[in-house]
């Protein structure tokens, strides 16, 4: 399976829609509706053991500018319902030859299914959304358990097989937030256009800049979920995002982005207008720099990466390996499945999953962080290595060996069913490094390894890897601003034209130290469940060998003339 990471690009947000306020009965009306529906389809020949229902009330404005300009506004106002049913049983069940529910592709779900914004007066149309989607699915669940039985009954007998239940007990809780009001959820829109008009006009200052685009989002979700154990839970979710890109072109049509972005639960919590005017004069005059670059050869040698870059690469090299659910598949690569209690990173470095901790470090809101997952879990901490030791994975109530229970990391966009997923990925070092410590490092090994220089990767974009049997199980990290570090004391040199790849486990067994900072990449994570808000939050991290490769020839004729501006 290929996974995806990357940067946020551009979605948005305004006031929230009326609907939202609404939906103070949705719980009882969801609790209804799955009682009835149970109790029908107990008397089919398939009787569900279990169900549940989702929604999301969502309420999402994206304003976008370029060079200035206003060029795109847009507002969705959606009330999205996923229901889930399992049959067979807890042992065995309907999910046991997949991990969706649904038929479905990593870009393509299952029709969206929207309930009624007027309940009151659409009680009659909300329960007939409700019933068929709900047939639609139970009729699928019988197929996909009757192929499952089929495929097992046939099939040879694998003694290596895991035997672990595909779905497993936990605590049914009752949790209720009220309702956002609208004036904690205020966004005024006019003013925010003309903010992002404000940035964007800044790059169109540059005759180098070919693009220069500034996306404000707001997104308000009501989250409601019940089951047939006995869930009930309401809980909020606010994302207010700032998402700057920039980009030049080298005179042999190389195409150079820099991106930069600004997370925060509310508007309110984003950098002051001054700060923010500074970092695009600064990425501004980075892509002139970058438009004069030299192209970079393939290398193998010494690196550092940046806490950012580092967060990018262990959530894809490192994260989606430690997804447990993923592993219960003989299709998956299962490169960490038994090697719990095993090394598997330096002693120095230890890695946990917390989708409980909201802010880092002071007042640095986390993209990744929610109360409980979109399987009704509360989410928990988890430490998935200690000290280099691999202690544990990301669950979700589908069992893997040794891994009974789940620790509250079942997500899912708003369309599919869940399944293990990284939530905020912190990386911390036991004894860390200074930043020049590490410098001195990376010159030594170069010169053990006879390199004239090593790399720097300050900035990247994002990624994807490969995790399936099917595929070599390699990686791919973007980067975006990219130095040479000399080790005859030249100055630094920013180069272009680099991809960073490798496999998995030559890479882990690269890695040496860290350092005493951290940076924090916020993005969004799309995989087999669709895309998922994430957070990685690593420091600057020393690595003894790495691969680039050049990135392909460009095929975009440069301008005859320059950008007017």
């Amino acid at each position: 399976m290929k996974q995806r990471f990357k940067v946020f690009a551009a979605i948005v947000f305004t006031a929230v829609a009326p609907a939202l306020f609404a939906q103070d009965k949705m719980l009882d009306m969801l609790k209804e509706e799955i009682k009835g529906q149970m109790e029908v389809l107990k008397k089919g020949d398939y009787p569900p053991f279990y169900m549940n229902y989702r929604v999301v009330d969502n309420h999402t404005r994206t304003i976008r500018s370029n060079m200035g300009a206003v060029t795109n506004e847009t507002e969705t106002k959606q009330i999205i319902f996923v229901p889930q049913i399992r049959i067979g049983t807890p042992e065995f069940d309907n999910f046991h030859d997949a991990q969706n529910g649904v038929l479905i592709s990593m870009f393509q779900g299952p029709p969206m299914v929207l309930l009624p914004e007027d309940l009151k007066g659409g009680m009659e149309t909300f329960r007939e959304i409700v019933r068929e989607e709900v047939n639609s699915r139970y009729k699928f669940a019988v197929t996909s358990l009757e192929r499952a039985v089929a495929k097992e009954s046939a099939g040879v007998q694998n003694e290596k097989k895991d035997k672990s239940p595909d779905f497993t007990q936990t605590k049914a809780e009752k949790y209720f937030e009220q309702v956002l009001t609208p004036a904690e959820v205020h966004f005024d829109v006019e003013v925010w256009k003309e903010k992002i008009k404000k940035f964007g006009a800044i790059f169109a200052q540059n005759k180098d800049v070919i693009s220069g685009s500034v996306t404000v989002t707001y997104k308000i979700w009501r989250k409601y979920f019940v089951s047939t154990e006995g869930a009930e839970i309401a809980e909020n979710r606010t994302y207010a995002l700032i998402s700057i890109s920039g980009s030049t072109m080298a005179d042999d049509g190389m195409e150079l982005p820099l991106n930069k972005s600004y997370f925060a639960y509310f508007p309110s919590g984003f950098p002051s207008d001054e700060q923010i005017e500074n970092d695009i004069l600064a990425m501004s005059a980075k892509l002139s720099e970058l438009k004069v670059a030299p192209l970079v050869q393939p290398f193998t040698g010494p690196a550092l990466l940046s806490g950012s870059a580092s967060g990018v690469f262990f959530h894809e090299i490192f994260g989606h390996r430690i997804e447990g659910q993923k592993m219960k598949s003989e299709n998956d690569g299962q490169t960490f499945k038994n090697m719990v209690g095993e090394f598997v990173l330096p002693r120095e470095i230890s890695v946990y999953s917390d989708p409980t901790v909201k802010f880092y470090n002071g007042n640095n809101a986390l993209n990744g962080y929610y109360i409980f997952d979109d399987q009704g879990v509360r989410g928990e901490r988890v430490e998935v290595v200690k000290e280099g030791i691999l202690k544990n994975f990301l669950m979700t109530r589908t069992a893997l060996e040794g891994h009974l229970s789940s620790n509250g990391h079942a997500r899912a966009d708003f369309l599919y069913d869940p399944t293990s997923r990284q939530s905020n990925l912190i990386v911390e070092a036991l004894h860390p490094k200074t930043e020049q410590e590490l410098r001195d490092l990376l010159i030594e090994e170069a010169k053990k390894q006879s390199k004239e220089y090593g790399y720097y990767f300050k900035t990247v974009t994002g990624g994807f890897t490969f995790t399936g049997r099917a595929s070599t199980n390699s990686f791919n990290v973007t980067p975006l601003e990219v130095y040479r570090i000399y080790v005859d004391g030249r100055a630094d040199e920013l180069v272009r034209g680099v991809d960073l790849i490798g496999t998995p486990l030559s890479m882990f067994s690269n890695i040496e130290f860290a350092g005493d900072d951290f940076e924090i990449f916020t993005g969004t994570c799309g995989a087999s469940s669709g895309s998922v808000p994430v957070t990685c939050i690593s420091p600057t991290v020393f690595v003894n060998k790495v691969e680039l490769q050049r990135k392909p020839k460009p095929t975009t004729t440069p301008a005859l003339l320059p950008r007017p501006y």
